[in-house]
């Protein structure tokens, strides 16, 4: 008998722990969208995943803090990594690549060479 509630209390404490696994990824991925809307670049919804988790204090009470890394889009043809950290559901920290430090691409200039006419 006893076996049989510490097997249901196991089981319920997974599907619990597997819910607010996904309820946090869904929380992660809203601020994401949050963040990348407002730095106007491209969240790549399908990249971001659970990077690390960790106990850390907030108000006193262990909380567990993860961190979820995202890819990103400047102009929908490039891919930066970005990163945030939930408390709970709160966003706590973020990463994000800023603008005028990547490497901007620009066109190659023409090339000319002048040639004389009496040089050939």
């Amino acid at each position: 008998m006893t076996g049989t509630w510490i097997a249901l209390l196991t089981i319920a404490v997974a599907i619990w722990a597997w819910m607010d696994v996904l309820k946090a990824r869904e929380f992660a991925v809203r601020h994401g969208r949050a963040l990348c809307r407002d730095a106007r670049v491209q969240l790549l919804d399908q990249s971001v995943s659970l990077q690390r988790v960790r106990i850390a204090r907030r108000d006193g009470l262990p909380t567990l803090v993860r961190r979820y890394g995202f890819e990103l889009s400047l102009d929908g043809s490039d891919r930066h990594r970005g990163h945030l950290d939930l408390a709970g559901h709160r966003l706590e920290a973020w990463s994000l690549p800023l603008r005028e430090a990547l490497p901007a691409i620009e066109p190659a200039a023409p090339t000319l060479r002048l040639v004389r006419a009496n040089e050939e």
